[in-house]
């Protein structure tokens, strides 16, 4: 298969990610407590104003309670056809967004990690697919925080 990536969608991507990562590592942000703004701020970031959709189809596992908020495991798979990024949010984090995926050209939407968790907290999964975005979220309960 040929990899073609126009240079307009590139450039957009790249801006994307930029201010996706910008609004979630701000300086600011660091060693502070948890800002309910940062989360919104990046949310809308990821969602563009597209309305938020359930879905069965979009699998979050990660564990009811963490002992450690350090190394919280976390797995996501999108079943959606034309899946193009997940995206993982922490929402109590001082950094909500733990991660983002892209995916082209047929990979398959699995992935595997471990996020730090400042304390307990909903942990929410977008998924990007057919320009629809679905969503989920879990209470996860930390006991010893990972972030400071």
């Amino acid at each position: 298969m040929s990899f073609h990536l126009s240079r307009r969608r590139f450039v957009l991507s790249a801006l994307k990610g930029i201010a996706v990562w910008r609004l979630s590592v701000a300086p600011s942000a660091f060693g502070r407590e948890a800002d309910p703004a940062a989360y919104e701020a990046v949310l809308r970031s990821l969602t563009a104003d597209r309305k938020l959709e359930e879905t069965a189809l979009l699998a979050l596992d990660v564990p009811d309670s963490a002992e450690n908020g350090a190394i919280v495991p976390v797995t996501l798979e999108s079943r959606l056809e034309g899946t193009t990024a997940l995206h993982l949010l922490v929402v109590r984090n001082p950094r909500p967004l733990a991660a983002s995926f892209e995916f082209r050209n047929g990979a398959v939407p699995l992935v595997s990690f471990r996020i730090k968790m400042n304390e307990s907290s909903p942990v929410v999964a977008l998924v990007e697919a057919g320009g629809r975005i679905y969503g989920c979220r879990k209470q996860v309960k930390v006991t010893i925080g990972g972030c400071g």
